[in-house]
């Protein structure tokens, strides 16, 4: 008692001896600061003893815990000079008021700071020229240095760690799923805000009857920008081109984004073409097919540098997406084409870790790949609080051919593949509603055909006893792939209920007949499939959301009848699946002083479908084989999340974070055969109560400090991977840990100086069949000096890599220079390369082989282009 007792007045005194400082930050006219930190320090020492920011009104509250007569207070803001007082905390409770006066050294012409975040509601204002920097050319340059906004390599943007839904420019949705053309594209200097809009419900019919967790992005322009864009035409050494054109035209009735380009300069613009609707995911379930070919190599991509570092190409382009109001809706024309030629020249080492031993094989690869694209695609969409319809019709062509030359073990073996992909299909969708009820239909069918065809001449399956008389392999495969959904849900709101009952039949029919011919033997056929496989799933999914204040809960019980059958007609057998699923689906949130809590809980069933499942062999590269006889199989999968959000709008910082649990539950397994020649034929054998087992750990941080016009950015991953594999008919349990972090900072020297610099570390402990363990990690430290004066800009960025598997460390080098002749012509000049490294390494694992890849980069190269702005 005595002891608790002592600790009560140890507190007591010590709150005793706290003093406070509060007063209001302003300029000369009176208008509060917002941002501007303000710092006490001892009077005899100078040590720091409290310190605040201003908030929107300008006010400041600091709290003192040292006795102190007096104390020494500075105030610091963007734009103003620096301003002391010395105050006597004699004072307690009396408001200590600042007036700042506008610097003469920084930003002279600065009389108002605007805030660079403001909320209203569940809209979060992000005021652009807060974080624009010299330099910053298209939006997505500004966005991702915006607290909360993380945008991908393949230009996919998400808030607090959820990817939007949708892409506005001026409340229009011209771009669909392919926003990222316009993010790329679009001139920063056209526009004056971005909009976060939190839980955002597309259809403004269900704005407030069906509740949405995931956000979308507004881009607002500038007043009076009606045509933007740009267009660029360089040229250099090694025989270097670029030309690129983006015409933009945004006004009430008509909005038109366009890119046309050129080049063979390594930069990449094809990533923009492949993306993901997620609000049609969300409406329908599925998404538009992508091609799932079996035959042949694609490209390998880095994850140490960007694309246009390592990228040799010959690549030609072209996006056309117009909008134009029709009747009381708008009506959408995308079209988007594009005709690539990549060489990639690639060594490897790849090391296959069989039961009691480890097999080491060496190849060397050079390989051209072509591809021509073209996608189409026509929407009608009437969207208004009254009424919602929307309709789109698309069509894909796809042809894509490699010509390979491999050499393993000083035998040269030529390989050629041909695939085409053509798709087409419609989406509909209408909501109307009748009393206190709305009803929804979504409608969607959709057709692909792909056939396929890999040739390759010796190598090690020409070695098999199945192939020994062969010279040469000739796989073909051919899909057909037929899907169609419809559903509709009646939607009613009760007070803080809202129930939404969906039923849905979703229809799917597949196709795959593939050929093995003996080159040595007119008409006669090695292996062969010919199989079909139909799933018809009837699904009632009856959901209930309740939001009270800040409380947001929904349950989704859904229960389906999974009819499935698979039939190959060769070998007269048919497997089939007539079962009942029960797939319930939750979600919570709730708002805690501030920071935004969420968890959920999802039991999914999957069943294997075509390409998946077929018989015999089919032969995928020179290499590698897949042997399959197998019935349709399942997996159960629980998937749990949970996570936290938090934004401080008046500081301009956001944290959140989230961790996440799956265990799956399979009737099957991968069995793979490695032979003496590196060879691996994969084949999936039933097993009963094959457990994996993924969980991840991730955090991030965003911090804007407006006062020091400084940005820091972090995050991190812990992860770890379990699953069970067989490996030449010894089953193994393999796990895979990782973490990963990256620290980055944005921040002026002086004027017209600025320094930027990140680290990123990923380490990865690798244990195969219990006893086999590979460890490997990179590092990369990243630095960029930027220097403006009036119409000149140099920037100098360095690349510092450090990996496990890479003989020396080095440094890479990128140096470029841009003179401006006014607001809309410049010409810049660009170094890449500088110090001429000729290849790196990277080491990917999967479950039986670690693979450490030799890419060779772009030669040192330098380019002159002049741009001019629309």
């Amino acid at each position: 008692m005595r002891n608790i007792l002592l600790v009560f007045l140890f507190i007591y005194s010590f709150q005793s001896f706290s003093q406070s400082i509060k007063g209001t930050i302003k300029n000369e006219k009176g208008e509060p600061i917002i941002g501007a930190s303000i710092i006490a320090y001892q009077l005899s020492t100078n040590t720091m003893l409290s310190y605040s920011i201003s908030n929107e009104n300008g006010y400041f509250d600091l709290s003192i815990k040292e006795l102190q007569d007096s104390v020494k207070v500075t105030v610091r803001s963007l734009g103003f000079e620096l301003s002391e007082k010395v105050i006597k905390l004699s004072d307690d409770g009396k408001e200590i008021n600042f007036q700042l006066t506008p610097s003469d050294m920084i930003l002279k012409e600065l009389e108002v700071q605007s805030k660079p975040i403001t909320e209203q509601g569940d809209t979060l204002n992000y005021n652009v020229e807060s974080f624009a920097k010299e330099g910053d050319e298209s939006i997505s340059d500004v966005l991702q240095r915006m607290p909360g906004i993380e945008i991908n390599d393949e230009g996919i943007i998400s808030y607090q760690g959820r990817t939007i839904n949708k892409f506005y420019v001026e409340g229009k949705d011209l771009m669909g799923s392919q926003y990222s053309i316009t993010s790329k594209n679009l001139p920063q200097n056209a526009v004056a805000s971005v909009e976060v809009l939190k839980d955002h419900q597309p259809i403004k019919m269900l704005a407030d009857v069906v509740h949405s967790v995931d956000p979308a992005i507004n881009i607002v322009l500038k007043e009076g920008v009606t045509v933007t864009g740009n267009a660029e035409l360089g040229g250099g050494a090694p025989y270097i081109w670029f030309a690129k054109a983006s015409p933009m035209v945004f006004n009430k009735k008509h909005q038109t984004v366009n890119v046309l380009s050129s080049s063979n300069s390594g930069q990449d613009e094809l990533s923009t073409f492949s993306s993901i609707n997620l609000f049609d995911f969300l409406e329908f379930g599925l998404i538009e097919s992508k091609p799932t070919f079996l035959l042949g190599n694609t490209p390998q991509e880095s994850s140490l540098f960007k694309k246009s570092e390592y990228n040799d190409h010959q690549t030609h382009s072209t996006s056309t997406n117009y909008l134009t109001g029709l009747g009381k809706g708008d009506l959408k024309i995308n079209i988007d084409a594009y005709h690539d030629t990549r060489f990639q020249d690639l060594s490897s080492n790849t090391y296959y870790f069989i039961p009691n031993d480890t097999l080491a094989i060496h190849n060397l690869q050079k390989s051209t790949f072509t591809n021509k694209y073209l996608k189409t695609r026509l929407t009608y969409e009437h969207n208004s609080d009254e009424n919602y319809f929307k309709n789109s019709f698309h069509f894909k062509v796809l042809d894509s051919k490699e010509n390979s030359q491999f050499y393993q073990n000083e035998e040269l073996i030529p390989q050629t593949s041909s695939k085409n992909f053509y798709n087409v299909g419609n989406k509909l969708t209408k909501v109307i509603k009748l009393g206190n009820s709305y009803y929804k239909m979504n409608v969607y069918a959709e057709y692909t055909n792909s056939p396929e065809q890999l040739n390759f001449k010796g190598g090690p399956l020409i070695n098999l006893p199945s192939q020994n008389t062969l010279t040469s392999i000739q796989q073909e495969t051919h899909q057909d792939h037929f899907k169609s959904y419809v559903g509709t849900h009646v939607i009613k709101q009760w007070k803080n209920l809202t129930f939404n009952t969906k039923l849905s039949l979703n229809y799917d029919w597949r196709q795959l007949t593939s050929t093995l011919p003996n080159t040595t033997e007119e008409d006669a056929i090695l292996y062969k499939n010919d199989l079909n496989y139909m799933s018809f799933i009837p699904k009632i999914s009856p959901s209930i959301d309740y939001r009270f204040k800040k409380l947001h809960f929904s349950l989704i019980p859904n229960l389906s009848m999974q009819l499935r059958s698979l039939q190959n007609h060769i070998l007269s057998e048919k497997s089939e699946v007539n079962s009942i699923v029960f797939e319930p689906v939750s979600y919570i949130s709730y708002d805690f002083l501030g920071v935004k809590l969420n968890g959920g809980y999802n039991f999914n069933n999957y069943f294997t479908e075509l390409p998946q499942i077929y018989s015999g062999i089919i032969i995928s590269n020179f290499n590698k084989a897949n042997q399959q006889h197998i019935p349709i199989l399942e997996t159960k999968e629980h998937f749990f999340n949970g996570g936290f959000g938090y934004e401080l709008i008046a500081l301009s910082l956001n944290i959140y974070g989230n961790y996440e649990y799956k265990l799956t539950n399979k009737d099957w397994i991968s069995s793979y055969v490695i032979n003496e020649d590196g060879v691996a034929f994969m084949e999936t054998q039933s097993f009963n109560e094959n457990t994996g087992v993924h969980q991840k750990v991730k955090g991030n941080f965003d911090w804007f400090l407006l006062g020091l016009k400084t940005t820091l950015e972090g995050d991190f991953e812990v992860g770890q991977n379990e699953e069970n594999v067989i490996l030449n008919d010894v089953a193994n349990r393999n796990t895979n840990k990782h973490l990963s972090w990256e620290v980055s900072i944005d921040f002026p020297i002086a004027k017209g100086l600025t320094f930027s610099s990140y680290y990123n570390e990923y380490i990865s402990n690798n244990i195969y069949q219990d006893y086999n363990q590979v460890d490997w990690s990179q590092k990369i430290i990243g630095a960029e000096l930027q220097f403006s004066k009036k119409r000149h800009l140099i920037k100098w960025i360095n690349k510092w890599i450090d990996h496990t598997f890479l003989e020396n460390q080095f440094l890479y080098v990128d140096f470029s220079y841009q003179y401006k002749f006014n607001k809309k012509t410049s010409v810049i000049v660009i170094g890449q390369n500088l110090l001429d490294h000729q290849y790196y390494n990277q080491t990917t694992m999967n479950v039986y082989q670690s693979n450490q890849t030799y890419f060779y980069l772009r030669p040192r190269q330098v380019m002159a282009k002049v741009r001019f702005g629309f």
